[in-house]
């Protein structure tokens, strides 16, 4: 057999420090970008998120040369997240660059934000486990697997190798030490509108997903429910559908979403207590040690970019965490740093420190207590004790909004500190352009 026929059947190929992934029979490649890693080329999917995006994954130890063809003329080239700093060099359509380190970026040609090309370099692989023990969920690559629900268990692994497709969903509840992980895909396509949340997670505790895409939810992507300890690490959500929000933290605590991408059409991150659209036991419980660190996001047409709420129907929601984030499009009417606090909740002890905006719509603020659609609470509820650090936003001023209930239920203590807008530092109320109502104690630094 001759060595091209044979390095064609390899789905996963190591060349130079860097893996590439082949795809699964049958599967075709857009040719509106071709992409190399090392000199190897990486295939590139497509799926229909905003008109049309397409990503391509690779995994490498140190650095690569990335070299990015482009099936029309480039005149532009935006790499988001900027805080990378990343300055490619374009010859003709071909655009080239080094990246010294793992990255989840969005380029994007001519400013063409509805075709753009996400490229995921995931650090090598641990360790990964072979196929046949008992308690492993194995997805080979090379292939596409149509499963539709897998049920997880206590104790056992789901392993989605780079090169394969899975079409269906995870799902588990009263699991303890689940770990999901690989650099396969998770596709949520053989679902109808609302029909499946993608990894479904139900009063459990020690769950840790990493590496994996999904791609085409339907619903919620990963709510986490009534469940302690779990951690996201590099895992990427690409979808565009009605009520697909990214990470959903209900009634949950010590979560940790760290070096995620999130583009989804609703929210990307939001945290809440007390939902019960698709579980019928109770989960008005406190939340609290919530870190959403190192991630980029892109929140589409609907919903927020960092949400707290609607849905508060719990004591307390405290110990809130955003921490070097980048919000590279937040393209919605509503807003990017939102507590929506909806119910009875005390909401307090919220940080939002070193994180960056690029590209906003909506309000750049929007704190509100009050009675809305998702209500079930008669009381309402108080936002206390919020602190924001460092904030750069990148992006003409927009407006922002404290909007307290009434006498009793007011938002107060919200310090901004180093908030820089357009160039410009926030010092006061009227300067920042926020709309103030039954809110005290609000401190600028």
């Amino acid at each position: 057999m001759k060595p091209l026929c044979i390095s064609l059947l390899i789905p996963a190929a190591l060349f130079a420090g860097a893996t590439v992934y082949n795809p699964p029979h049958g599967v075709e490649q857009d040719k509106v970008f071709q992409v190399k890693v090392a000199g190897q080329s990486s295939f590139v999917y497509s799926l229909p998120v905003g008109g049309m995006t397409y990503f391509s994954y690779s995994s490498f130890a140190r650095r690569a040369d990335i070299e990015i063809t482009v099936a029309r003329p480039v005149e532009t080239v935006a790499i988001r997240p900027k805080s990378l700093n990343i300055r490619p060099v374009v010859t003709g359509n071909v655009i080239t660059f080094r990246l010294d380190r793992t990255a989840q970026l969005s380029i994007e040609i001519n400013g063409d934000t509805k075709h753009p090309l996400l490229l995921f370099a995931n650090p090598p692989e641990s360790a990964p486990p072979k196929p046949g023990p008992t308690g492993v969920h194995y997805f080979a690559a090379g292939t596409v697997h149509n499963v539709g629900r897998i049920t997880v268990t206590s104790g056992q692994l789901v392993y989605i190798a780079g090169g394969a497709i899975v079409r269906g969903s995870i799902f588990m509840d009263q699991a303890r030490d689940v770990h999901i992980f690989g650099r396969g895909i998770l596709d949520g396509s053989l679902y109808k509108r609302g029909e499946s949340r993608m990894i479904e997670i139900n009063r459990s505790s020690d769950v840790d997903i990493e590496g994996i895409i999904v791609t085409n939810s339907k619903h919620w992507t990963i709510p986490i429910t009534a469940s302690d300890k779990v951690t996201l690490r590099n895992v990427k959500l690409v979808s565009d559908n009605d009520w697909d929000d990214g990470v959903d933290v209900v009634g949950s605590t010590n979560v940790t979403v760290d070096q995620c991408f999130i583009r989804t059409k609703d929210d990307c991150i939001a945290i809440k207590a007390g939902v019960d659209y698709f579980t019928k036991f109770n989960n008005q419980r406190d939340v609290s040690n919530v870190i959403v660190k190192r991630s980029v996001l892109w929140n589409g047409a609907w919903g927020n970019g960092l949400e707290i709420g609607f849905e508060t129907r719990a004591a307390s929601i405290s110990g809130i965490r955003f921490l070097d984030n980048d919000l590279i499009h937040v393209e919605g009417p509503e807003g990017t740093f939102t507590i929506h606090n909806g119910d009875r909740a005390v909401v307090s002890d919220v940080i939002y420190d070193n994180c960056r905006v690029e590209d906003a719509q909506g309000l750049l603020v929007d704190f509100k207590i009050l009675k809305s659609r998702y209500s079930k609470d008669e009381e309402r509820g108080q936002i206390r004790n919020i602190q924001f650090r460092h904030i750069r936003v990148d992006h003409k001023e927009i407006p922002s909004l404290l909007q307290g209930f009434d006498a009793k239920h007011q938002i107060g203590g919200v310090v901004f500190e180093d908030v820089i807008v357009d160039g410009r530092k926030w010092t006061s109320l009227v300067d920042a352009g926020i709309k103030a109502t039954h809110a005290e104690q609000i401190t600028f630094k």
